[in-house]
């Protein structure tokens, strides 16, 4: 866990503090104690967070206002896409949460110009953005959920310490699970039979790579979540235990959910519906979710392996349930799925690598 992280959630400690000592104005004074705890990590990050934010207000008014919503949608979208596009490709700065904001003005954007919520004041947007326990690294919780959860917030001492079990937990998940415990199964493999790089051995460190991304980015997910149940509300879980799913697409159902539902509302179904093909909506889908990532061709061809990996689950899935004799044979083998999920994933990395010519 980097320093940043660790003062960002000693900044969040203190904004559990403040939600129950301040009587009026909570959320927006939390806001404006978010914004001096981003501005003391990260200034330009700051910058980009208001500008974003009132960007999406702004075109929200005039739409409202003068009409044109559609144009206005397009111009708004173009240019907070293109925005996080070009400064995560300056590695000079320091950024904090802008995936996860950028996504959460678009959230905004598009609910607006589909008439799900109705204009938002800039107050009540930054109050959304500036929510300090998921800024760094998510959930990306929506606005709705956010809203209501403001309206029903009580004190319940039993949600408190659980908020604080799920944090300390996330904690550990982080330093202990993600970071000493997966270094030391590096270490001790790098000194034993794996000395040698070849495709094989890749793919090994590519199945440690994904197990040490669960515990971390899980663990940042609780220490998210609990803060925010320590405030009194209750958001959007990001993982629902995916090394249990039963085959690949029920993993991107489990895994990083708020993203996988933010994708799947806002690119499949659009793109679905547009196109009458499942098939492009899914390319679609792999492709945003992999270039939110990186912009790179790797992560191209990333998105592309799991498509194909979709699609031949559903196929097998489809070939089964025509197949009853099949299918309870398979049944049989049901335990082995999370194996299969992750050596299908793990898989990518090598693969990849091979194609692009990369060293192994």
């Amino acid at each position: 866990m980097n320093p940043e992280a660790l003062f960002l959630i000693f900044c969040s400690l203190f904004a559990v503090l403040f939600s129950w000592l301040i009587k009026r104005n909570i959320w927006e004074i939390l806001a404006v104690w978010s914004l001096l705890c981003i501005i003391s990590v990260s200034p330009l990050s700051a910058v980009w967070l208001i500008s974003s934010s009132l960007l999406v207000a702004i075109i929200m008014f005039v739409g409202d206002r003068w009409g044109g919503k559609s144009y206005l949608m397009l111009c708004g979208a173009s240019l907070l896409t293109i925005s996080l596009l070009f400064f995560r490709e300056l590695p000079q700065f320091l950024w904090v949460g802008g995936a996860y904001f950028t996504l959460r003005n678009l959230h905004i954007l598009f609910d607006w110009w589909m008439g799900k919520i109705i204009r938002l004041g800039v107050i009540n947007n930054l109050r959304y953005q500036f929510f300090l326990p998921t800024l760094m690294a998510g959930p990306i919780n929506r606005f709705q959920i956010f809203e209501r959860q403001i309206a029903r917030r009580r004190w319940d001492a039993s949600e408190f310490f659980t908020g604080a079990e799920r944090l300390l937990f996330g904690i550990a998940q982080v330093v202990i699970l993600g970071g000493w415990l997966i270094n030391q199964v590096e270490a001790n493999i790098s000194a034993g039979i794996f000395q040698t790089q070849n495709f094989f051995v890749v793919w090994i460190y590519s199945i440690i790579d994904w197990i040490e991304l669960y515990f971390v980015f899980s663990g940042y997910s609780s220490i998210a979540l609990g803060l925010s149940l320590m405030m009194g509300l209750r958001l959007e879980e990001n993982f629902n235990r995916p090394w249990l799913a039963k085959d690949l697409i029920d993993f991107w159902l489990r895994w990083h959910i708020t993203l996988s539902q933010w994708v799947r509302d806002y690119v499949f179904q659009p793109i679905t519906a547009l196109t009458r093909s499942p098939v492009i909506g899914l390319i679609a889908a792999m492709l945003v979710i992999g270039l939110w990532h990186e912009s790179s061709v790797y992560y191209v061809l990333w998105a592309l392996w799991q498509v194909i990996g979709i699609i031949l689950t559903r196929l097998v899935k489809n070939m089964l349930n025509k197949n009853p004799k099949i299918h309870k044979n398979a049944t049989k083998l049901a335990k082995l799925s999370p194996f299969y999920v992750l050596g299908w994933l793990s898989l990518a990395n090598p693969v990849i690598a091979k194609i692009l010519g990369l060293p192994l």
